[in-house]
């Protein structure tokens, strides 16, 4: 692994990609609630049936899971150089 600085983010970068970290869960959750609120929504009617309907809960699941990934991948960035 390389270390923080040959992987071009400096001390003085921690603090604001930790901040990215949190935005990027807080809107991993709220996205997880979207997707779930939707599903239950689309089982209490006959919406269910229709594969169609299905693309918000669809989306909203992909970026709840794209925006855990990218936290986890910068939690990753900051910790190779111990500066975490």
């Amino acid at each position: 692994m390389s270390s923080i600085i040959t992987s071009g983010i400096t001390p003085a970068m921690v603090p604001g990609i930790r901040k990215a970290i949190e935005v990027c869960e807080d809107y991993a959750s709220e996205n997880g609630f979207i997707c779930v609120d939707e599903v239950e929504r689309l089982c209490q009617s006959d919406d269910w049936k229709d594969v169609t309907k299905h693309e918000l809960a669809v989306i909203h699941r992909h970026q709840s899971n794209l925006c855990s990934r990218i936290a986890d991948h910068l939690r990753t960035l900051i910790s190779e150089g111990g500066a975490a």
